[in-house]
């Protein structure tokens, strides 16, 4: 009986061997690099780009009222205007509460230049906006 239970377990032993060595040469052979690549590129507070912390508040899809027209601020376009509705920027609202940290988060996002959205006065741009709808 001791002698079955022990070949028993040698053959297992030897399976889960052979099944570990299978796996990493299948893995090597199809898998190719899995090396993960990281943004390299850090914002001005020492932060990584693309800080979760520092994105803005999103919608999942704009208001029922309808988007607002975001070409009517000096600065966007109607290509980055379509970019900020992907993102789920619909409304001047959305932009009006934006800091310092969000339009910097925007313009690293969209690979925009630095101080962009405040040189162009975004924020202040959609607060008169977001106050006259």
């Amino acid at each position: 009986m001791i002698e079955i239970a022990s070949q028993i377990v040698l053959c297992l032993v030897i399976a889960a061997f052979l099944g570990f060595l299978i796996g990493f040469l299948v893995g090597k052979a199809f898998g190719g690099d899995r090396t993960p690549v990281y943004n390299s590129v850090t914002s001005h507070g020492g932060a990584a780009a693309g800080n979760i912390y520092n994105k803005p508040l999103i919608r999942s899809s704009p208001r029922p009222t309808g988007k607002d027209n975001l070409e009517e601020i000096e600065g966007i376009d109607e290509q980055l205007e379509s970019r900020l509705n992907e993102l789920g920027i619909y409304h001047f609202d959305q932009i009006a509460k934006w800091n310092s940290k969000n339009c910097h988060w925007v313009e690293e996002y969209f690979t925009l230049e630095d101080d962009q959205i405040k040189e162009a006065k975004w924020v202040e741009q959609a607060k008169k906006l977001s106050k006259v709808i």
